[in-house]
């Protein structure tokens, strides 16, 4: 196992993640640490910082520097980006920063901090094709890329803390300072043509971060996860208009509102509004990923140099079946059981590529709650499955997957109204499918309950009145056969038929 620090030197905030990596190049996020700093406040004409943002900067990096050490950290990776790459005496900066925290800092060009952006992205997200943008505290990365291959980048000068000092909307905003905003945004994004070669926005960074969590406590939806929520253009317009009408203080009690960015927040939304407005994107799609995601990815794929993964879905769930220790041999035969299954039962259930895909991810972690305990472990699933993170997967697949995993005896379904539409992301027509691919897990469960492969593999038979399994075994079978049939009259249920079992030699 192996511990590495990632420290991202931003123009208004110092980041810190701590990451476990293990011997299969399983990863595990153990800390994250955030600093709000600044750097790009008060900036002088040349570029030169305050001096006492740039301390504050160092004690935080020193205070990062310490924390590494306590938490026995192996090596620690250090970015700047723009802030520091803007100031004069960078070389001065850096060499201070080196002298006091022992640690050496890249300086990111705007190239680098977009492509870092696309890398943490383009692995993490369902989108194969997109535009991605970062607000930042001094400059606005947009990165569009196609079929998981970048297109295009550029990084425009400003961002949410210059932009509040220069069009004076630390407060209460003046409608002239609005226009001003408006037509400069108008003028600098308008002039970018390929900004309209896409029809997904996906907004990352904080400004991002904290549009989401006001939409989601507008709506009282769950989950109550940012990654991949999934927000409209008028449900922008909307807040953003709202929050243009409030001094500081109402900003301070809208609900979901950071305090900390409660006074840059509004020009930041004003951006990622006017790019909707210009490129006629439907909504966008809110990720946690970016530079620091990107330089993991860099740094996993140090030899083979090609950071961008081939499966964002499959790659997530390998992740996590090597760091919770999952019986990988066992979810995966149950996960060919549970395929064969559905594949052979196609006729009688009229289920699709869709509910295929997530019937993989639910049989293939439906063991993960014995990572909290065997107690309840069905609860456990269900709770671990929303919030293990598991990339690749929009707000609606990852729910129902999560209550087909969970689904260990019979149907777990308790509280699922509160993730219908409109509060959350399933349609009502969800509801079958999720005891459809219930059913088919828990007949694949049972059918290796023993966890010894004993039955390799399965023929289906069925006519007007059942459904009978031919099982292909090695061994004694009964007490699988026996399990499996308990799900006998939630097969009748659904699909009308009787549940027969014949072993097969």
């Amino acid at each position: 196992m192996k511990r590495i620090g990632i420290i991202d030197i931003g123009s208004n905030s110092v980041r810190l993640i701590i990451m476990d990596i293990g011997p299969e190049g399983e990863y595990h996020q153990i800390d994250n640490v955030k600093e709000t700093v600044r750097l790009v406040e008060n900036v002088g004409p040349d570029g030169s910082l305050d001096p006492e943002m740039q301390d504050h900067a160092l004690e935080t990096v020193a205070f990062f520097a310490r924390l590494c050490r306590v938490r026995k950290v192996d090596e620690i990776l250090a970015v700047a980006t723009a802030a520091v790459r803007r100031a004069p005496d960078r070389d001065v900066i850096l060499a201070s920063l080196e002298r006091e925290t022992g640690i050496k800092v890249r300086v990111l060009s705007g190239e680098d901090e977009g492509h870092l952006d696309y890398v943490g992205v383009v692995n993490t997200v369902f989108a194969d094709s997109g535009l991605i943008i970062d607000v930042g505290g001094g400059s606005t990365k947009l990165v569009g890329y196609s079929n998981r291959l970048e297109d295009h980048v550029v990084t425009l000068p400003f961002g949410i803390v210059t932009l509040t000092e220069r069009f004076d909307m630390g407060d209460a905003i003046k409608p002239s300072s609005v226009t001003a905003l408006e037509e400069m945004l108008s003028k600098e994004l308008g002039g970018i043509p390929w900004l309209k070669d896409y029809d997904t926005l996906i907004a990352l960074g904080g400004t991002a971060r904290t549009l989401a969590r006001i939409d989601r406590r507008r709506r009282g939806y769950k989950p109550d996860i940012t990654h991949g929520y999934e927000m409209d253009a008028e449900a922008v317009a909307g807040i953003y208009q709202r929050l243009l009408g409030l001094d500081l203080q109402g900003r301070w009690r809208v609900p979901g509102m950071s305090l900390e960015r409660a006074d840059i927040l509004v020009p930041g939304i004003g951006v990622i509004n006017k790019v909707l407005e210009i490129t006629g994107i439907p909504g966008l799609v809110t990720s946690r990923s970016g530079i620091r995601d990107g330089l993991l990815f860099e740094y996993l794929a140090r030899d083979t140099q090609d950071p961008i993964i081939p499966s964002v879905l499959m790659h997530s769930i390998d992740n996590l079946i090597h760091y919770y220790n999952i019986e990988g041999p066992h979810v995966r035969h149950v996960s060919n059981l549970a395929l064969s299954l559905f594949d052979q039962l196609r006729p009688l259930h009229g289920l699709g590529p869709y509910e295929r895909r997530l019937l993989i991810v639910a049989s293939l972690l439906h063991d993960i709650g014995y990572a909290v305990n065997q107690e309840n472990h069905f609860r456990h699933t269900f709770y671990m499955m929303l919030n293990a993170r598991i990339n690749g997967l929009t707000h609606r697949e990852l729910v129902t997957a999560a209550f087909v995993a969970a689904s260990h005896e019979r149907y777990y379904l308790q509280g699922v109204r509160d993730y219908l539409v409109p509060a959350g992301p399933l349609h009502q027509e969800d509801m079958r499918g999720i005891m459809m691919l219930s059913v088919i897990l828990r007949l694949a469960k049972s059918l290796d309950r023993g966890r010894s492969g004993a039955i390799e593999g399965l023929r289906v038979e069925y006519d007007d009145s059942s459904i009978k399994l031919h099982l292909r075994t090695r061994g004694k079978f009964m007490l699988e056969a026996r399990s499996a049939m308990t799900h006998g009259a939630d097969c009748k249920a659904l699909l009308r038929r009787d549940l027969h079992i014949v072993g097969l030699p």
